[in-house]
């Protein structure tokens, strides 16, 4: 065979070596990658019918293909099926549901959605919504300084007003029997916390004197996400010193009825101007905002 005829031939094998090659590469099914699940999925309570979540990508995640997350909701201790979907654009900002059962918990989940239909396990958090108080009867609700004595300086958390309504009010020192927590200006401190713990005559006798547990520096209720029950947290009769603290805070409570149910709370007392102490000079006032959990037992959160 002449040396053109052997070149012919081994170009044709050539070209069918990789006409073979090319045909194998083509049959080999792509690789589709799936999301891994949220991480770090948190709640709060807005309001007796709204709850906020917050949630963050895993470290291991592709964000250039994420599409979208899907938030799903139900009651616990039912099934999920038909249960409502919620489509959420980003992680790591508040997502809202709203038209919640006041006096139910929910179970919540959410899942990652890859734009090649992809989609990861779900995280789930329980969590129930809350009453929140910004105000009462239109106005500001105000714990007065102790050399103010006109003015309350103690706080019921959830009292009848005698119409069938409950609110936080405020209670002057001749009811401090009544109290659950309390403002304590006394000496040039700033204390708040557990009415039987502070410096006022008779505080002793606050039978439903309220226990708390940390207090988280925040500008605002909506701030302060949880990812536990609230009650696996520590809660004692005692006070928060906040004379030197230099920003607004939300402190955790527990309130034990007179029928032996334990209520959960977030209470923001507001930092303004550089101070606690709004007012002038024998009007002082702290600002707070309260968070009151009316269902017996439900500690916020459960996960």
């Amino acid at each position: 065979m002449n040396i053109l005829k052997k070149l012919s031939l081994l170009t044709a094998l050539v070209a069918v070596m990789f006409a073979f090659n090319a045909c194998e590469e083509d049959t080999v099914a792509p690789v589709e990658d799936t999301p891994t699940a949220p991480i770090g999925l948190e709640a709060t309570s807005i309001n007796s019918t709204t709850v906020h979540l917050k949630w963050q990508n895993d470290g291991n995640i592709d964000l250039t293909q994420v599409k979208d997350y899907t938030v799903t909701y139900y009651p616990e201790n039912t099934s999920s099926d038909n249960a409502p979907e919620l489509s959420a654009a980003k992680a790591n900002e508040a997502f809202e549901v709203t038209n919640l059962d006041e006096d139910k918990v929910f179970i919540f989940e959410v899942v990652t959605n890859y734009k090649n239909g992809n989609s990861s396990t779900a995280s789930t958090i329980k969590w129930a919504p809350a009453m929140r108080f910004e105000k009462v009867d239109g106005n500001t609700i105000k714990l007065y300084a102790s050399d103010v004595t006109d003015q309350g300086s103690g706080l019921a958390l959830y009292e009848d007003d005698g119409l069938g309504d409950f609110f936080p009010t405020v209670k002057t020192i001749k009811n401090i029997a009544e109290w659950n927590l309390g403002l304590d200006t006394k000496g040039g401190e700033i204390k708040f916390g557990s009415a039987s713990q502070l410096s006022y005559a008779n505080a002793s006798t606050a039978t439903e004197s309220a226990a708390i547990s940390e207090a988280v520096p925040a500008e605002s209720l909506n701030e302060v996400f949880d990812s536990q029950k609230l009650d696996n947290k520590n809660y004692t009769q005692n006070f928060h010193t906040l004379t030197n603290v230099a920003s607004s805070v939300v402190v955790y409570v527990k309130h034990t009825n007179g029928a032996g149910e334990d209520h959960y709370s977030k209470i923001l007392l507001k930092y303004v101007n550089g101070s606690f102490l709004q007012g002038t000079p024998g009007n002082q006032y702290v600002e707070i905002e309260v968070s009151y959990q009316v269902n017996a037992g439900f500690p916020y959160a459960k996960k």
